[in-house]
């Protein structure tokens, strides 16, 4: 049976998306970098609904935000 890293996203390829706006492959879960975080779940929306937009930390740092960006 695998256990930790093998299954947290960092360490699992089967558990990555890609930044919504740069197309980078990230781990699918926030906040567990092991030095920095790596992705950013940014909520915003799509079609009229509330939407989650993962997002690489480059991105993030960078100022990129999704559609009618939500801060709270």
């Amino acid at each position: 049976m695998a256990k930790g890293s093998a299954l947290r996203a960092e360490g699992n390829i089967t558990l990555r998306t890609t930044c919504v706006h740069c197309g980078k492959s990230i781990p699918a879960e926030t906040g567990y970098g092991v030095l920095e975080r790596e992705t950013w779940g940014l909520v915003g929306y799509k079609d009229g609904k509330k939407t989650v937009f993962p997002t690489c930390t480059e991105c993030y740092e960078a100022g990129w935000r999704p559609p009618e960006f939500v801060w709270n």
